[in-house]
């Protein structure tokens, strides 16, 4: 699996740029995550809309039905330990094939000990695909 410096490292290394990687914070309680227009096009949604906030059902609609069941249980057990999570998977682009991402996020409590937020980051990934992975 592909970590952070491993990524900008490669792009460092062949005089690249690194990927543009998007932001997101998820108001769990009211299923609203918000994010920034990299995150946005990642998922080949719009950058506007995902600035005032989408349910997070509109992210992982744009996941590949294959990687959705692992990175809902990854995101669930980060919730629920407490620890960060830290998954690999394909998305939906603009361009409406399927790229290799990688995501990073953890969950906040308030002080009554509920998950109130889960922030991250995502990666874009450059990595070979097969032609089936483009499509459903």
């Amino acid at each position: 699996m592909n970590t952070l410096d491993d990524i900008l490292y490669v792009a460092q290394a062949v005089g690249e740029a690194p990927p543009e990687a998007g932001f997101f914070t998820w108001d769990v309680p009211e299923n609203i995550l918000y994010a920034d227009g990299a995150l946005a096009n990642l998922f080949g949604l719009n950058p506007v809309v995902a600035s005032q906030g989408l349910p997070i059902e509109a992210y992982l609609d744009r996941v590949h039905p294959e990687d959705r069941p692992q990175l809902a249980k990854t995101i669930r057990d980060s919730i629920v330990t407490d620890r960060p999570q830290n998954e690999t998977y394909r998305v939906m682009n603009t361009e409406g094939h399927y790229a290799f991402v990688t995501g990073y996020g953890r969950g906040f409590r308030n002080k009554d000990g509920d998950i109130i937020r889960y922030v991250g980051i995502v990666v874009p990934i450059n990595a070979p695909m097969s032609p089936s992975k483009h499509t459903h």
